[in-house]
């Protein structure tokens, strides 16, 4: 990955929080249900994004769209509508943006993925919310719950993993389970 294209928008999206105070990261974490630990919330971004573009990158894909759309203030009239916060096992918390199909990222790749800090893989969960801060539509989340059981399914049987959605845990947010069948 071009590691000075990286770390530019690492340095600002940290910048960018500390300039706030963490104040839209607090506010990002509440609404979804997670502690108020905005720290955890900027490092496993960065973290998060660091896996997607090296992703990315393994199928030829170009990393600057997306990291265009990762700015540390959502751009409400954009083609991002949602955001997606893994729980990297209560460790850190992950924030992508990601647009109406989802397909900025790969949830089954980021099931796998070996976070070295941690010697864990994967995440605990994920919670897609809009960037609106409205509540998730039923046709939304029928829409969503579509698009990542496509994209797990691509990569994983249902012998595998299973897939589970809560849209009851959290008020207008729909969280997402992907747990290894042993």
């Amino acid at each position: 990955m071009p590691k000075n294209t990286f770390s530019l928008w690492a340095n600002r999206f940290r910048r960018d929080a500390v300039k706030d105070s963490m104040s839209l990261l607090r506010d990002h974490l509440h609404l979804i249900g997670q502690p108020d630990e905005p720290e955890k919330l900027i490092d496993g971004t960065i973290m998060i994004m660091s896996a997607c573009c090296a992703y990315l990158q393994i199928d030829w894909r170009s990393m600057d769209d997306v990291l265009d759309m990762q700015a540390y203030r959502p751009d409400r009239d954009g083609d991002s509508p949602y955001s997606l916060t893994f729980n990297l096992f209560d460790r850190a918390f992950g924030r992508v943006f990601a647009p109406r199909d989802i397909k900025c990222l790969d949830l089954a790749d980021l099931h796998d993925f070996p976070w070295h800090d941690f010697k864990m893989c994967g995440y605990y969960d994920c919670r897609v919310a809009r960037l609106d801060n409205k509540a998730l539509s039923r046709p939304e989340i029928e829409e969503i719950e579509n698009a990542i059981t496509d994209d797990i399914r691509f990569d994983y049987s249902e012998e595998e993993v299973e897939i589970l959605f809560d849209r009851d845990a959290v008020p207008g947010v729909l969280v997402v389970y992907v747990i290894d069948i042993m």
